[in-house]
């Protein structure tokens, strides 16, 4: 992570030409699943919230409750370094609205908005 605040954050991830859908997504023209990419912003914004909360015990997970106003507006290939900007829209007890935007580059490459839900593994 680059930054992170109690709203806000922005992550890296760098895109490697060993990662495990390379092969497959598509063959001898790797483009990273949007699906993905999605995950990456959500991984931000579970970060953001669990360091936010003090949720460091390792029994916290975050969950996926809506996906909305996905848009993927440019490919994603290997050696491509995303940045991630996530913001916190809203917070209702442990439901978390986001927004979250990846670039590539200085261009923005997917965005969207999205749900989740932070609770104990156990439940």
């Amino acid at each position: 992570f680059r930054q992170y605040d109690e709203h806000s954050g922005v992550g890296i991830h760098y895109v490697r030409n060993d990662e495990f859908w390379c092969a497959g997504h598509f063959p001898d023209n790797p483009i990273m699943p949007g699906v993905l990419q999605v995950e990456a912003l959500a991984q931000t914004a579970c970060f953001i919230v669990m360091a936010r909360q003090g949720y460091n015990d390792g029994k916290s997970m975050g969950y996926f409750t809506t996906m909305e106003r996905i848009k993927f507006t440019h490919m994603v290939r290997p050696g491509d370094v995303l940045e991630l900007h996530v913001e916190l829209l809203m917070q209702k007890m442990s439901l978390h609205k986001f927004h979250g935007t990846a670039y590539v580059d200085g261009v923005p490459v997917a965005d969207a908005t999205f749900t989740a839900i932070l609770q104990h593994k156990d439940n």
